[in-house]
């Protein structure tokens, strides 16, 4: 049975040909070793099956046995189940990333809140408890009121400085979680870009994803990647080599078309909402630095006011504390001193209302005229500015009953509630242990964010490991696939080699005599 004149070149050369491609191959990871999102591919190859069709008889096919090798594609090495566990985890070191940087510059905003020093509102509280009582002793002298109103004074620019730090906290994270939003998107769009040149133009081998456009694959994997650091993120691979993305039960990315995430801040609220633009639905994001953001930004602890406020103490909720402490404040001093007698003098009584409650003076005001005191608009009075003998209970009187009363108020364990307006509890104590409280609730805070930063960051670095170790270049091993194949190729050339020499001898030298 004589096979077919140049079946075996036809071998030789596919040999030649797999191994060569197999050299290529090994080059480009090699050089390629260190590139951001590459991952290591290797060519799959197949010995040649014998065609049944090729000869008359499909029962005997002996003839066109050994047809040599093929390639089927060239594929990427990359095991899903570790990119998904890897993103899960990436996604929550996103999340407790973001929260963590958000609560040190809330911390930083609030660094002089329990300082001693003349800046902290501890000291100029405890310079003002002291002025007091030099000025109970000596209530005749204009310095001594005149030192009271300063350091009162200088308890509320402290109050309004803490809280345009607050603010500047609130701006900054909202425009820093704006841009991330824009790139979420421009990444989304990025990916269904990709998608559409995979249909379009590159498409993949035999209707098999696993031989596409690797380079293409590796830019789209490094973007969903980051994606998943941003929010959570399902990934379905499709038979046509495109992906489908999901967050939160929402496809956002499907073949060419895309979703767009749109952020929005009420005017009058403030509060933060995220939406997907095509549907105005709520976007369920459940992990990842954009839920971070959110959930901070509008973090309000337990007493939540408006709709879309999150649970979570964010800057709203230490924005309250402040608001807390200079409504206490206000509170103690405009309930202290009485706003004077009756006419017939001190021996008549305190003035009343028509209910029969005493009036106090009105020691505490704010800068823009509004009935709600808070920490950014709180001052002294207009009254106490002009005089400040005004803080005595009648001119005249020399009598400190209720200078001294006043301090003790502000340095009670016992009268002081910090507490929202319809809230059932609160924190009972003196103004500087609140001041220590919100400190420790902080950095407790902070200590758990941060944990919890550091246990994810591990996790998704060992998972990144395993990764690396399947998909990424190993230059040892890829050395090694070099000579083996440099090996493939020197044999094939040896096969053709022979088949030249036998060809010739079929051909030039059978059949003659006396050679």
């Amino acid at each position: 049975m004589i096979r077919p004149t140049f079946l075996g070149f036809d071998t030789a050369k596919k040999g030649l040909t797999t191994a060569q491609k197999g050299i290529d191959i090994t080059g480009q990871n090699l050089v390629n070793w260190d590139s951001e999102g590459y991952t290591r591919q290797r060519i799959e190859q197949v010995a040649l099956s014998q065609d049944k069709y090729s000869s008359r008889f499909s029962s005997n096919r002996v003839a066109v046995a050994g047809q040599g090798v093929d390639i089927v594609g060239i594929s990427q090495q990359r095991d899903a189940f570790l990119d998904k566990r890897y993103r899960q985890q990436y996604g929550d070191e996103g999340y407790f990333e973001k929260t963590g940087d958000i609560l040190k510059d809330v911390q930083s905003s609030l660094d002089i809140l329990d300082a001693q020093g003349d800046s902290g509102l501890r000291g100029r509280l405890m310079a003002l408890l002291d002025s007091i009582d030099v000025f109970a002793g000596q209530p005749d002298s204009p310095t001594n009121a005149n030192i009271v109103a300063t350091n009162t004074k200088k308890i509320a620019q402290t109050l309004q400085l803490l809280s345009q730090k607050m603010d500047k906290v609130q701006e900054q994270h909202t425009y820093d979680m704006s841009v991330a939003v824009d790139n979420y998107n421009q990444m989304l769009a990025k990916v269904a870009q990709i998608n559409r040149v995979i249909l379009e133009d590159s498409g993949v081998i035999n209707n098999d994803a696993r031989y596409g456009p690797n380079e293409l694959y590796d830019e789209r994997n490094l973007l969903i990647d980051k994606l998943s650091n941003m929010t959570d993120l399902e990934v379905t691979h499709n038979v046509d080599g495109t992906v489908t993305l999901e967050v939160g039960g929402k496809t956002v990315v499907q073949g060419k078309k895309y979703e767009t995430l749109d952020m929005s801040q009420n005017t009058t609220t403030g509060v933060i909402s995220l939406r997907w633009l095509s549907t105005g639905e709520p976007a369920q994001i459940t992990t990842g630095s954009i839920k971070g953001s959110a959930d901070y930004l509008n973090g309000r602890g337990d007493n939540i006011v408006y709709p879309g406020e999150t649970s979570e103490r964010g800057v709203r909720y230490y924005q309250d504390q402040l608001n807390y402490i200079a409504q206490t404040f206000a509170n103690v001093m405009n309930s202290t001193i009485p706003a004077g007698y009756n006419d017939k003098g001190p021996e008549s009584g305190l003035l009343t209302d028509a209910n029969g409650n005493v009036l106090y003076k009105t020691l505490i005001g704010t800068t823009d005229g509004s009935n709600k005191i808070t920490a950014g608009n709180i001052s002294i009075s207009e009254d106490w500015a002009k005089d400040s003998n005004y803080l005595m209970t009648q001119r005249g009187n020399m009598d400190t009953t209720y200078i001294l009363k006043l301090k003790e108020r502000l340095n009670s364990d016992e009268t002081n509630t910090f507490k929202p307006e319809g809230a059932t509890e609160g924190f009972t104590g003196t103004f500087l242990d609140y001041f220590k409280t919100i400190g420790t609730t902080l950095g407790s805070d902070i200590s758990f964010t941060t944990g919890r930063e550091e246990a994810a960051g591990v996790m998704a670095s060992n998972l990144d490991d395993q990764r690396d170790s399947v998909a990424g270049v190993n230059v040892d091993e890829e050395t090694a696939n070099m000579m083996l194949y440099n090996k493939s190729l020197s044999a094939a050339s040896r096969l053709m080699t022979t088949l030249d020499d036998a060809l010739d001898v079929l051909i030039n030298r059978t059949g003659r005599v006396g050679l």
